[in-house]
């Protein structure tokens, strides 16, 4: 598992060792963030969550739009993650380098998936979703 600072009132995953100013998501102060040694489930965790992984672990592609944009594109699990009102994904965040660049929010009746363009190249790209039941996943890659 990593640590990572979360937001005690939105939830938001900080992916810095320092707490920003505000929170970017429900813009809370500071003070609202704690230190979890075990914010994030990675690939790592494989051998302690059993076949859990192949439902939670984002799936991340990128797609050259143009020579300074790309579309990165997630789904949730290399399978399909169910989505029904008591077990659901409830959003995405994307971060470029560790800075938060924007998130998608869902419903038990959408899609775990989505994506967002932006200017990636050469930074690494790290994708996070929560789960209401499983708690929050990562994956990272680099473009």
């Amino acid at each position: 598992m990593k640590k990572a600072l979360v937001c005690s009132v939105c939830g938001y995953i900080h992916l810095k060792d320092t707490a920003p100013e505000k929170c970017p998501v429900c813009n809370a102060s500071s003070k609202v963030f704690n230190l979890k040694d075990d914010a994030l489930k990675t690939n790592e965790d494989i051998v302690t969550t059993g076949e859990s992984h192949k439902k939670h672990l984002p799936v991340i592609s990128i797609n050259n739009v143009s020579e300074n944009v790309q579309e990165i594109k997630v789904k949730v699990g290399e399978l399909e993650h169910p989505m029904m009102p008591e077990h659901y994904i409830t959003n995405i965040m994307f971060y470029a380098d560790n800075e938060y660049v924007g998130g998608i929010a869902l419903t038990h009746n959408l899609k775990p998936e989505g994506s967002i363009s932006l200017n990636a190249k050469g930074k690494k790209i790290s994708v996070i979703e929560h789960c209401n039941i499983h708690g929050d996943w990562i994956t990272e890659t680099t473009v």
